[in-house]
This record gives C-alpha cells, structure tokens and sequence, in this order.
C-alpha cells in the first residue's frame, strides 16, 4: 500500500468529524431544523442537476440538494488535502529537511501476525437502527481496523451478519475494499461453533481476566444509545452462547454510564493483548469524560496512623 493511499485511509476516518466541524462553524441561529434541512436553497436554474423530483415533497428536495451539495464539497476538500500533503512532502524532500517527514510504519497483516485471537462484531442488527446510526456503526468499523492495523499482532478480525443496508454504505466507499478484515454475510453461529463464542456484554455475571484464543469474543455492532439495553445479554442466553464483561467494576471508579462504544471495547482488547494490563488499557481507552479513576488494591491501603499516649505531665506544687 502506497503511503499516500493510507493517509486516505485515516482522512476517511474523519468523515464524520468533518461534517460536525462544517456544522459547528455556523451560528447557532443558522442552525435550526429547517435551516439544516434547506441549507441550500432549490434554485430554478439548478432544477436540472437533481433527479426526477416527480412526487417528492419540497423537504425531501431541500434534503436531497443538501446532500448533494455537501458530498461535492468534501471531495474537493479531500482533493485539495491531498494536493497540499503531496506538495508538503515536495518541499520537505527538495529542502533535505527528512526529519519532519512522517516515518512510515510497516503495519502487519493477519496473515504475518502471531495472534490467533479471534474478534467478530456482530452486524446483524440493522433493522434495529436508522440509517443515522448504521453510518456510525460502519464508521466504527473503521476504527477498529485501524487499532487492529497499528497491533503488533493484530487480531483476526471478523464482522459476521453484513448484509443490508450496513454492508451497502461500508461497499459504497473504495477506500474499504483493500481492508484486512474478514467479511461475513453469514450469520455468527454459522460462521461459528456455538461452544466457541464468548458474547461481550455488561450484563454478564461473568468477569473477562484474560483472552483465550481458541474462544472467539463478539462485540454487539449496534449504535443504539441505551435504548436496546440487554439486548446481546439476551442473544447469549438464548443461543446457549458463552458471555463476559470487561472487568470495569474489578479496576475502575466510575460515575457516569458504562456504555462503551464498539471501538473502544475493541481498542481495550488490542491494548490488553499487548501490554497484559487491565487498569492501563481501560485508562488508556475510556475518554476523560467519563471521568474514570483507578480502585486502590487492597494491599495499597493504609492503615491510620495509632495515636501516642499523651504524655503525662508531673503537677508541680506551688
């Protein structure tokens, strides 16, 4: 792979930030339901550009103008990053000045790695989220590609129950086609044997200490915002599959919600198969946000320091 090409690869991680950056720099009262919708006003001297627009209502048109118009504008700015990074890099070459040009790692494949370790995200849960929450879910996806990319012996990575909608906007960007990722239409317990998978869930009774590779550990791909809670918990009991949850409770003090993102179950993974320690992949993975702090072990704690007598003092006579 060109080092060009994987500068595309993370400039497409950001996708979703981008659109959030283009967003945010509006003002607020630019920034209403309506506004958003009908960002681009439908011009009669534009009309020809769009589609057959035969039996769509006016907001439908707004929505499909501004999709449209947004989908040019980021492959201009993608064109233009591009054309800067490669004429950065000209002038670095041309100046000898090599030590701020950004040295290119040799990323190992699954085939080369000495893991065994299987990963599988569950993807079979499209008809559970709105198109909204699919893109996230694939863009998450992503992520974990490029965690298991940056392991010195990556996972065998595998997403099972692709198909749908899912599969369509992960196939719908080239720059996914190269991934080392083991694809699946197939459902989990058909690429699987039943007795091989452990089902991630903080719901489980069960605590994960460590990772055995002739397991297979599922992370649920569903971005669902806590409204189908106990739903992979469920999935497990039901199919007589095996099921744990990171140890969070074991090493961490948290107040706010335990709900990680597909990713970062997955990142804690690969930092655990690494550095084999808990405490640091779960501090290294959870955001500030949530504001995650360490439990003291009971061999760390102090006892009070006893209080001295109080010295007795001789009255004196007077």
């Amino acid at each position: 792979m060109s080092e060009d090409t994987a500068e595309d690869i993370v400039e497409i991680m950001d996708e979703s930030a981008e659109r959030q950056d283009d967003e945010d720099d509006e003002p607020a009262s630019k920034r209403s339901k309506d506004d958003i919708e009908g960002a681009v006003q439908i011009e009669g001297s534009q009309d020809e550009e769009l589609p057959d627009a035969e039996g769509m209502s006016k907001k439908q048109l707004r929505r499909l103008k501004y999709k449209k118009k947004w989908e040019e504008k980021k492959l201009e700015k993608r064109a233009a990053e591009r054309i800067r990074k490669k004429e950065k890099r000209a002038a670095l070459k041309e100046a000898g000045d090599l030590s701020k040009l950004r040295k290119r790692k040799d990323f190992r494949t699954m085939a080369q790695s000495n893991s065994k370790q299987r990963i599988a995200l569950d993807m079979s849960f499209d008809d559970l989220m709105i198109e909204k929450d699919q893109k996230r879910t694939v863009q998450q996806i992503g992520w974990c590609y490029t965690a298991n990319r940056h392991s010195p012996n990556p996972f065998q990575f595998h997403v099972v129950g692709f198909d749908g909608l899912s599969r369509k906007i992960y196939n719908g960007n080239e720059h996914n086609l190269n991934q080392d990722i083991f694809l699946h239409h197939e459902k989990l317990e058909t690429v699987f044997k039943p007795e091989e998978i452990i089902y991630l869930t903080s719901e489980s009774e069960n605590t994960l200490s460590e990772l055995d590779d002739t397991k297979v550990y599922v992370i649920g791909g569903i971005v669902d915002h806590n409204s189908q809670k106990g739903l992979c918990h469920r999935i497990a009991k039901e199919k007589g599959f095996g099921h744990a949850r990171l140890p969070l409770d074991e090493h961490l003090l948290m107040k706010s919600r335990r709900v990680l993102t597909i990713n970062q179950v997955y990142e804690i993974l690969v930092h655990w198969s690494v550095h084999k320690d808990w405490k640091a992949a779960l501090l290294s993975i959870i955001p500030e946000r949530k504001n995650a702090q360490l439990k003291k072990d009971k061999s760390e704690t102090v006892d009070p320091p006893k209080e001295e007598p109080a010295a007795v003092v001789p009255k004196t006579e007077s």
